[in-house]
């Protein structure tokens, strides 16, 4: 008399687990997907806005001398973001992706530009948010690695204003920014990848405004 033996053997069980791990973790893939790529519109948003009311305020001055992060978190700008020591000259704004931003206005007695840096981007999201901050800033400049500083890139970056373009200053120490649009120019392609191919694991993304025609 034969007997049947029921449950499942040692290999369908492993079989079973595998499957399983391979849902589980395609899920969570999908999941951090998603969440950074909320990061990214809410990054996008919040520089949208911060551009908006900080030149709205400077729209009838003749430059964005004396503009700095704590003038622009004054105006409104950053709302989204995470704010400290709100209203001194110490205050720290981090973006979504854990990074500190930087306002400052470019080099000069009488800036005709000023810039919004964004520290410690995951360097897998440079061209994503690069194309979405196309439309709103006149330059797009990487710093591979990021910066100490989130204002440091005023000792980097030029604008000259005849021309006008976006110059870098020579024999820096580290990697060399990277221009990715220059002032008056549109977004190129190469440009962008080229930008962004050596940034490392993280980078800095200076997004430029000026006055200039």
């Amino acid at each position: 008399m034969k007997t049947h033996q029921s449950g499942y053997t040692l290999v369908e069980l492993s079989v079973v687990v595998a499957l399983a791990g391979m849902i589980v973790l395609g899920s969570i893939a999908g999941t951090t997907t998603l969440l950074h790529q909320q990061r990214l519109n809410e990054l996008s948003a919040q520089n949208a806005d911060a551009i908006k009311r900080i030149n709205e305020t400077y729209a009838q001055l003749p430059s964005y001398a004396g503009l700095s992060l704590r003038q622009a978190v004054s105006f409104g700008a950053f709302n989204q973001f995470t704010i400290t020591k709100r209203a001194t000259d110490d205050v720290t704004v981090t973006h979504p992706f854990g990074g500190a931003v930087g306002v400052a206005p470019a080099r000069g007695d009488a800036p005709l530009a000023w810039g919004l840096y964004l520290n410690a981007i995951p360097a897998a999201h440079c061209i994503d948010l690069l194309y979405q901050a196309a439309p709103m800033a006149d330059g797009l400049v990487v710093f591979p690695n990021g910066m100490d500083a989130p204002n440091n890139w005023t000792a980097n970056i030029a604008v000259d204003i005849n021309i006008p373009a976006i110059n870098i200053a020579t024999g820096l120490s580290g990697p060399a920014p990277r221009i990715a649009k220059n002032l008056t120019e549109d977004l190129a392609p190469a440009a962008l990848v080229a930008a962004c191919s050596e940034a490392g694991n993280t980078l800095g993304v200076l997004l430029l405004k000026s006055k200039l025609p």
